[in-house]
């Protein structure tokens, strides 16, 4: 199976985004193989997520990638249980300048002020201001059952655990210089500021969360080759450890539906998406301090798939 989605800025037929928002991508790529009652899947995903800001720094981009690891066990043929293991590793994020209320620090060329330390342990910033590191780690048991009524086809419930991990690292949290700490910025002191921004990043400790997945899925003949199909998703969260700054949901919803063209063993899909709560519980990697606010907001995507079938 191959598969892409895509969202844009631009593109206001789907739910509205962020100003900051620029464009954001996924590829995946699935095999199954089943022999008698035993199968397993192998995926890989690569996620994509760029943002522009008017202010430093004025571009983040997120790209992070994903393998899934499952395996199966048919207990009849309508029904299977599997269990899953995850794994989502983020690129490192390098930001050159960051603004405060104006003032600019870092090592772009606007920047108002260049910071340079020769301690060993900021080697790996490469003259970058900030770096941030990102990953997580999950294991999901699912219960698989074929239905055959008007609303679905099949259902599935799951629980997942992931343990989340972040680190970052900036001479910012070394300055002493008191004299820079106490410059006064539009009625608070650079040190207060400073102190503002780095609590809003990702936090060091790790946290484990657990959620509840339920799926259904249903697929509606409309001619002999085409077929309308529905793929629902609810998710219930605990976020465990996790140190919120704002209020985030406990639970999101998604809606896939589309179009699928059957041919001999292959499958084209062309779908569109539907995020109640953003990436939530989807996309772990999302989820920190720095864009926990935009957790409550609508996400949509528009994609196709193709499916082999050997």
């Amino acid at each position: 199976m191959l598969s892409t989605n895509a969202t844009d800025q631009s593109w206001n037929f789907l739910p509205a985004t962020p100003a900051s928002f620029d464009t954001s991508k996924k590829n995946d790529f699935e095999a199954f193989v089943l022999h008698k009652n035993y199968g397993f899947l192998i995926s890989t995903s690569e996620f994509e997520l760029n943002a522009k800001r008017a202010t430093e720094p004025k571009t983040l981009n997120l790209t992070a990638t994903k393998d899934i690891y499952e395996f199966f066990y048919l207990l009849d043929p309508g029904s299977a249980i599997s269990l899953a293991y995850k794994k989502q590793v983020s690129e490192r994020q390098y930001i050159d300048c960051y603004a405060f209320s104006g003032l600019v620090i870092g090592s772009c060329p606007g920047a108002d002020l260049t910071l340079r330390n020769t301690n060993e342990k900021y080697e790996d910033l490469n003259d970058s201001l900030l770096f941030i590191d990102g990953g997580n780690e999950a294991l999901e048991l699912t219960y698989r059952l074929a239905v055959d009524n008007f609303f679905m086809d099949e259902f599935s419930l799951g629980f997942e655990v992931t343990d989340i991990t972040y680190s970052w690292l900036t001479p910012l949290e070394d300055i002493r210089a008191g004299f820079l700490l106490n410059l006064n910025i539009n009625g608070q002191t650079l040190g207060t500021r400073i102190s503002n921004e780095l609590a809003k990043l990702p936090q060091r400790k790790g946290w484990s969360s657990a959620q509840l997945n339920f799926n259904l899925l249903k697929s509606f003949d409309l001619t002999q080759s085409i077929s309308f199909f529905y793929d629902l998703d609810f998710i219930y969260m605990d976020h465990g450890d996790y140190q919120r700054i704002n209020k985030i949901p406990d639970s999101n919803f998604k809606i896939r539906s589309g179009l699928k063209y059957t041919l001999a063993n292959i499958e084209l899909s062309l779908f569109g998406d539907f995020y109640k709560n953003n990436l939530l519980g989807f996309e772990p990697i999302t989820l920190n301090q720095r864009i926990e606010h935009y957790s409550s907001q609508n996400f949509g995507s528009i994609g196709a798939q193709i499916i082999f079938h050997f």
